[in-house]
């Protein structure tokens, strides 16, 4: 057989490899997921806000006006600091100083994603386009000039990189400037540092340590207990809606959620950090058992009211 021959018949058996693989589409998260942002309002003095965009599972339906569509709520948790004109603190984990606040709806329809606020809906990103496409970008819309992917714990995320070098979005993460990419405050645009999804983490700068706001009165409801590996903290203890869970670093931890008869109500991963609903649970002490790679496994009581 000849050496076109040789090549076509390698052609014919491959073709029917690479035609039927094809990328699944990763929606948003909908739950346990957090955008970290900080903002700088520089003045007479320098006014820092330290923020999250967070969903915890939480839907709402639009009005009938807008369609009735279900949403996935974000909300936001923010620590404001005034510190001297042009000094800027370093970037370290705090304790929101403001109860959360709703911020938002967003929604995935046909690879699109949209944010709804009162003022109506709003295209974020487009996920469906091909090259030389336009998306909707941080103002106007931008136009795809590549299409890559990028390695998030194990899974394929498609990339669109666009006319506009400082500016591209990724499936199921938003884009390098979060999750609303104009978001702004009063001196200007947000700088973005991290998405978490348990146990998918992102950031556009590697340098940037990915730290948390952890919600008002965090101090005062966490339940410390005498643990060494792993260690997580939860709050609030008592919880009513949601559990919070975190880590002081990313260890893939496996957790596992019983109630006082010993029957698993959840399980999971933890990443940095997690949000977990309670509020359908029964009132009632549950345990939460976690264990790390090296198979230690440490146990916390906690109380659902």
């Amino acid at each position: 057989m000849s050496a076109k021959k040789n090549i076509l018949l390698f052609v014919i058996m491959v073709l029917p490899l690479c035609t039927g693989f094809a990328q699944s589409y990763i929606p948003m998260p909908s739950d346990s997921a957090t955008w970290r942002y900080r903002f700088y309002n520089v003045d007479y003095v320098t006014q820092v806000i330290d923020c999250i965009l967070y969903v915890n599972g939480t839907d709402t339906v639009a009005p009938a006006a807008l369609g009735g569509r279900t949403y996935h709520k974000v909300f936001s948790r923010s620590f404001i600091q005034t510190v001297p004109n042009d000094s800027f603190p370093p970037n370290v984990s705090v304790v929101a100083n403001s109860p959360d606040t709703y911020y938002g709806a967003i929604r995935d329809s046909g690879q699109h994603v949209y944010f709804l606020t009162l003022s109506g809906e709003t295209e974020l990103f487009d996920f469906s386009v091909a090259i030389n496409d336009s998306i909707p970008a941080y103002s106007g819309k931008v136009k795809v000039i590549a299409i890559d992917s990028v390695l998030l714990d194990g899974t394929y995320h498609r990339r669109f990189l666009t006319s506009d070098s400082t500016y591209y979005s990724i499936e199921g993460v938003g884009s390098n400037r979060g999750l609303i990419p104009g978001i702004d405050a009063a001196s200007g645009p947000a700088q973005f540092f991290c998405f978490t999804d348990s146990p998918t983490f992102y950031t556009p700068d590697a340098a940037i340590a990915c730290t948390r706001v952890y919600p008002a009165g965090y101090g005062l409801f966490t339940t410390a207990m005498p643990i060494s590996k792993p260690e997580i903290n939860i709050s609030p203890n008592p919880a009513i809606d949601i559990l919070h869970i975190t880590t002081p670093v990313n260890k893939n931890l496996q957790l596992q959620i019983s109630n006082c008869l010993g029957e698993t109500v959840w399980t999971g991963n933890l990443g940095y950090e997690l949000y977990i609903s309670v509020a359908s649970w029964p009132k009632g002490l549950y345990y939460v058992r976690c264990k790390g790679h090296a198979a230690e496994t440490a146990v916390k009581k906690i109380l659902v009211q």
